[in-house]
């Protein structure tokens, strides 16, 4: 069986290869911003609630239901105090009853890890029930009024995941000449999926036990999320969306700007945003630009950095390992050990030892 730890490196190897399909090949990519901060069609929480996310730059407006719907659960974690900014997520355990009626602010998206029951709700005019295992999922799209759901039973673990206005998903609509305002998400529930799972299962993990570059991480999930809801839950017709072609490594001078600042601001809690907006391209063309450039995923070049910039600091300086792992950006000092061991092979301290 994976440790917690294993199980997100393995569900991120998963998560690599579906993001370059889903996100820069799927045609339908591009209509995330429309579903999530431009759609004029859909109710007023629901475009009134992202372009308060969007002003904010991140997660700013998303509360998730809390005690309004959750009257059975008991709240296990929150992203809230993580400053991610591709979603807010929590962990709930819920209890037998019937849950509060809510009209959403913001999309969730439920996934069961933990149980089994049987569990009855109604949303959207739509009556649903089914037997629920773990990796069931379940979609409530902003604006959409549930008066009713009952769970049969215990379920020891949920992720609950709320999309905002990306602003990586609204720098890619304004590279393209699309009206999304015919778009909507489906009212689905019941069914699985195993790259939602896997998203879910690998931002569990992040909460529980953060590592460095987690951000990066998230707002990559949130973005791969998005994109896989689009495909298989909402009205979108697939040809109708042209994709611009996106090719090519990128160039030197902008690939020397986000070195530049990446070695600047090692210590700090970078993100695929902040790097894209360095480079003055969207996400979606900068992570496949600088994966084509350097070989390696954004996240993967941050934290290879930061190892770099820790070994030289052991061979070179007595500071003590705790400052070592904060100069170079990571959480923290078992988190430094983790990596660096994963990385290089030894510990941080047998390695200092061995430089004399």
């Amino acid at each position: 069986m994976l440790s917690r730890r294993g199980a997100c490196r393995h569900y991120g190897a998963l998560l690599i290869r579906y993001i370059v399909l889903l996100i820069f090949r799927c045609k339908s990519a591009i209509f995330l911003t429309g579903i999530l901060g431009r759609c004029q069609a859909l109710p007023r929480t629901w475009a009134s609630s992202h372009r308060t996310a969007a002003r904010g730059g991140g997660v700013v407006g998303l509360a998730g239901h809390g005690r309004a719907k959750y009257t059975t659960g008991t709240l296990l974690g929150s992203s809230r105090d993580r400053g991610w900014g591709g979603l807010l997520a929590e962990r709930w355990s819920h209890s037998e009853g019937d849950l509060g009626e809510v009209r959403p602010r913001e999309t969730e998206i439920v996934v069961m890890l933990e149980g089994a029951v049987h569990v009855r709700r109604r949303g959207d005019g739509r009556l649903q029930h089914h037997d629920a295992v773990p990796g069931t999922v379940w979609l409530c799209p902003a604006g959409i009024r549930e008066d009713m759901i009952r769970i049969y039973g215990d379920i020891p673990e949920t992720v609950h995941m709320y999309l905002p206005a990306s602003p990586l998903a609204a720098t890619a609509l304004r590279e393209l000449d699309l009206d999304p305002g015919n778009v909507g998400l489906h009212y689905d529930g019941g069914f699985r999926d195993p790259l939602i799972e896997h998203i879910a299962r690998a931002v569990q993990t992040e909460m529980i036990d953060p590592a460095p570059g987690g951000k990066m991480l998230v707002e990559t999930l949130a973005a791969a999320l998005g994109v896989q809801i689009l495909r298989h839950h909402s009205n979108l017709e697939p040809a109708a969306v042209t994709l611009p072609s996106v090719r090519g490594a990128l160039d030197a001078r902008r690939l020397r700007r986000v070195v530049d600042f990446v070695e600047t601001h090692l210590g700090e809690d970078l993100t695929i945003e902040a790097l894209a907006g360095v480079a003055c391209l969207s996400p979606f063309h900068f992570a496949r630009a600088f994966k084509a450039a350097t070989g390696s995923a954004p996240r993967r070049y941050v934290i290879d950095r930061r190892i770099g910039r820790a070994r030289g600091l052991l061979a070179e300086s007595r500071l003590p390992l705790a400052d070592i792992a904060e100069i170079c950006g990571f959480s923290s000092q078992p988190h430094f050990t983790y990596w660096f061991k994963r990385l290089v092979g030894t510990t941080p301290g047998a390695y200092r030892e061995g430089c004399g």
